[in-house]
C-alpha cells in the first residue's frame, strides 16, 4: 500500500538510536545479560493561543516520549507523540480526548497533524498545483478540531521518531495485530499518565488508519476497558478486496473504483460528453457500477462481443479512455493503468491519491507512472514545514531523521493470526468495527471520502461501511471534493473540520 497516511513525530534531545547506558563504567555496574535502563523520557511543553472563529484559544503543546512496557516489566517500545490541549480548569470528563494517526501501513501522523487537524497548517496552494521549492510556510488553522477535542499525535513504532527498544526490533511491531496491539497500549499508558479516563474518547485514522482504528475498538473496549465515544475515518481502508491492490479475479475492486475515475477524468475536462455538474455524473456511473457494469464483469468470457462492445462505449462516456483500450483491459480498468492512461497523450501522469494533480512524464510508452505526482507534490512541503515548526515553535531539537513514512514496513507486514494462511483472502476488518457498535450502543461512526482519491475511493467506501452490520442511524458517511486528503482543498478543509466537530459534539 503507498505511504497513504502520515502524521507528526517528535524529540529526543540526546537520543540515538539505541540503548543509552547510564555511564561510562555501566559496564562494570550492570550484568551482561539486563539490558541497560533507556534515560528518562523527555517532555517539552510550551504555551500557545490561536484564534478561531472569533473566539481566543489558548492551549499547551506537548511533545513527549512515552514508553512501554511487556507483562515482565521490560521496556518494548518508545513512543514520540506531540499533544495539543485547551487550558483552563476542566474535568476529564468535561473535554473530549482524540488519538489521530495516520496509515501506510508505516506512515507517521504529519499529514493530519499539518494538513487538517492541528493549530498549524501547511500554506499549500487548494488547486493542486506545485507548491514550489522552500522557504515554505505554516499558517494558523483557525478549522483546527482542537476548538472541541484535546488532540494526541500517534506515530506507530517505525515512524516519526517512534521506536522498538530492549529486545524488539521495528520489524515486530509490523503486523496487523502487532501494530493494533502497540498502539492501544500506547493509548491506556497516555490516558493514565494523564488522567484522562474518564474523558469522552474519540479515534481519527487515515487510510490504513482505518484498518488500525477497527482493530483498536475491541483492543480497548473488551481487553482494556477503555470506553469509546466515537470513530472518525478519514479516506479508510477496511476491506482490501474493494480496493485497487488485489484485482486477478476480484471484479467487485474495478466496479467499486468507477466512480472515481470518472471524477478524475470530469476533473481534467477529458470525457466525450458533458454533465451538469460532478454530482449529475457521479449519480450515474454509481447506478451503472453497481447494477449494469458488475453484473458483466459477473459474466465473464460468456458475455458476448456485442454487450462487450456495448459496455466499454459506455466506460468510454464515464473515463474518457479508447473505446479499444477498454475492449483490450477485458473491461477491467485498472486504476493504477488509469492514471498513466488518462493524461498519456499530453505525456502526463495523475496521481493516484489525487487525481487532481498532474506532472509531465519522462516515459510516455511505460504502462504504469513513473513518478507520483501527488507525492512529489506533496512530500516536501509536509516534512519541511514540520521540521522548521518542530524546532522553532516548539523547542524540540532532533537531528535524528524524522521518519514520515517507512517504506520498509509495508512490504513486511505480517497478516492478522487470527486469519488461517492456506485460506487467507482480502483482509476485512469491517466486522471488528461493527462488533465494536453492539458491544458499546452509543458507539458512533463518521467517515469522509474524497471524490477523486482513487486508492480509497468513496464508492468503495461506502460499499464496505454499508455491507458492515453497522445501524445506518449510528453511522454517518461524507463525500467531499478532493483526493485521500481531500482537507488540502481549502473548501473541504473547511467543510470537513465543521463535520467532525459536530460528530464530536453530537451527544
Amino acid at each position: 500500500m503507498s505511504p497513504l497516511m502520515k502524521s507528526t513525530f517528535f524529540l529526543i534531545a540526546t537520543l540515538t538510536s539505541g540503548l543509552l547506558f547510564a555511564a561510562e563504567n555501566s559496564a562494570d555496574k550492570t550484568p551482561p545479560d539486563t539490558p541497560a535502563e533507556p534515560p528518562a523520557p523527555i517532555t517539552i511543553s510550551t504555551q500557545h493561543r490561536l484564534k478561531a472563529n472569533g473566539t481566543e484559544i489558548a492551549y499547551t503543546a506537548t511533545a513527549e516520549e512515552i514508553y512501554l512496557k511487556d507483562s515482565d516489566g521490560k521496556y518494548t517500545a518508545s513512543f514520540f507523540t506531540l499533544s495539543y490541549t485547551k487550558d483552563g480548569a476542566v474535568k476529564p470528563e468535561d473535554r473530549p480526548i482524540t488519538f489521530v494517526f495516520n496509515g501506510g501501513p508505516g506512515s507517521a501522523s504529519i499529514w493530519l497533524h499539518m494538513g487538517l487537524v492541528g493549530p498549524k497548517i501547511i500554506d499549500i496552494p487548494s488547486d493542486a498545483s506545485d507548491p514550489g521549492a522552500p522557504p515554505y510556510h505554516l499558517r494558523d488553522n483557525p478549522w483546527t478540531i482542537l476548538r472541541a477535542t484535546d488532540l494526541v499525535l500517534v506515530d506507530p513504532v517505525g515512524t516519526g521518531f517512534s521506536k522498538a527498544l530492549g529486545e524488539k526490533d521495528n520489524e515486530d511491531f509490523w503486523g496487523f495485530d502487532e501494530d493494533a496491539d502497540s498502539v492501544a497500549e500506547f493509548i491506556r499508558t497516555y490516558i493514565t499518565k494523564h488522567n484522562r479516563w474518564n474523558s469522552p474518547k474519540f479515534i481519527l485514522g487515515e487510510s490504513y488508519g482505518g484498518i488500525r482504528g477497527s482493530m483498536l475498538v475491541p483492543r480497548l473496549q473488551q481487553e482494556l476497558s477503555i470506553g469509546l465515544n466515537g470513530v472518525i475515518l478519514i479516506s479508510p481502508a477496511l476491506n482490501l478486496g474493494t480496493l485497487p491492490f488485489y484485482v486477478e479475479g476480484n471484479d467487485l475492486a474495478f466496479a467499486t473504483h468507477l466512480p472515481a475515475l470518472a471524477a478524475a477524468a470530469y476533473y481534467h475536462q477529458k470525457l466525450p460528453d458533458s454533465w451538469p455538474d460532478l454530482q449529475s455524473l457521479l449519480a450515474e456511473v454509481e447506478a451503472y457500477a453497481g447494477t449494469t457494469y458488475l453484473a458483466a464483469l459477473f459474466q465473464g468470457d460468456a458475455l458476448s462481443a456485442s454487450e462487450k462492445q456495448k459496455v466499454a462505449e459506455q466506460l468510454h462516456r464515464f473515463t474518457g479512455l479508447d473505446t479499444e483500450y477498454i475492449v483490450r483491459s477485458n473491461l477491467r480498468i485498472n486504476a493504477f493503468r488509469f492514471s498513466k492512461e488518462l493524461l498519456r497523450d499530453e505525456g502526463k501522469a495523475i496521481g493516484l491519491l489525487d487525481g487532481r494533480y498532474q506532472q509531465d512524464e519522462l516515459d510516455d510508452i511505460a504502462e504504469f507512472p513513473v513518478g507520483s505526482p501527488f507525492d512529489a507534490k506533496t512530500g516536501p512541503i509536509y516534512v519541511a514545514s514540520f521540521q522548521n515548526y518542530l524546532r522553532n515553535e516548539l523547542g524540540v531539537d532532533l537531528t535524528n531523521r524524522y521518519i514520515a513514512s517507512n517504506e520498509n514496513a509495508g512490504p513486511k507486514w505480517k497478516r492478522p493470526s487470527r486469519e488461517v494462511d492456506a485460506f487467507a483472502g482480502y483482509v476485512d476488518i469491517t466486522a471488528d468495527l461493527a462488533q465494536g457498535t453492539k458491544d458499546n450502543e452509543k458507539l458512533r461512526v463518521f467517515s469522509a471520502a474524497g471524490y477523486d482519491d482513487l486508492v480509497t475511493s468513496y464508492f468503495a467506501t461506502r460499499y464496505m461501511l454499508q455491507h458492515s452490520g453497522i445501524d445506518p442511524s449510528k453511522m454517518e458517511i461524507r463525500n467531499y471534493p478532493g483526493g485521500h486528503m481531500m482537507y488540502l482543498y481549502q473548501p473541504s478543509l473547511e467543510k470537513l473540520s465543521a463535520d467532525i466537530i459536530a460528530f464530536i459534539k453530537e451527544e
